[in-house]
């Protein structure tokens, strides 16, 4: 004898792929690589994949703020940043990535992927703020490939 779902039961599977679809198509790193070197020197974020790397000029600011994520420290007093973490953790939402999408000749541009529960957002921001976020929360940073390809220099 067939079981017959009831409708309520397929509106809940139907909404629950719609939500994991979401969350893939804003979270593919389909034509970026994962970012596996990061420093900061002086105000200088260099960022990249093994031997090829973004090298970037920032604020002091925010240069430090980056440089205190990736030692795992807060200074005296929280900056932005680990307010802001700690709000995303508040209110469990999780940064499932940070995507450095492009280079217009002045600005670099990225992407914050965060998600909770059967929600997404993709948020724009400064990628050296986006940074600072994610060695917080130890979540992936991805870089374009065809924008690595194109502004990175051979940090070999």
């Amino acid at each position: 004898m067939k079981k017959h779902f009831p409708l309520l039961n397929i509106v809940l599977i139907l909404a629950l792929l719609t939500t994991a679809y979401a969350v893939v198509s804003h979270y593919s790193s389909d034509g970026y690589v994962l970012a596996n070197k990061l420093q900061i020197q002086d105000n200088t974020i260099v960022i990249g994949y093994d031997c090829k790397a973004i090298v970037a000029e920032t604020s002091p600011e925010r240069a430090y703020a980056i440089q205190l994520g990736l030692e795992n420290k807060i200074d005296k007093r929280p900056v932005t940043h680990d307010a802001f973490v700690e709000t995303l953790e508040s209110f469990n939402i999780t940064l499932e990535a940070v995507k450095i999408n492009r280079y217009d000749g002045n600005y670099y541009y990225s992407d914050m992927i965060m998600s909770n529960s059967d929600k997404v957002l993709s948020l724009d921001t400064m990628p050296s703020d986006a940074i600072a976020i994610a060695v917080r929360l130890k979540a992936p940073i991805y870089i374009n490939s065809t924008l690595l390809d194109e502004v990175g220099e051979n940090i070999c």
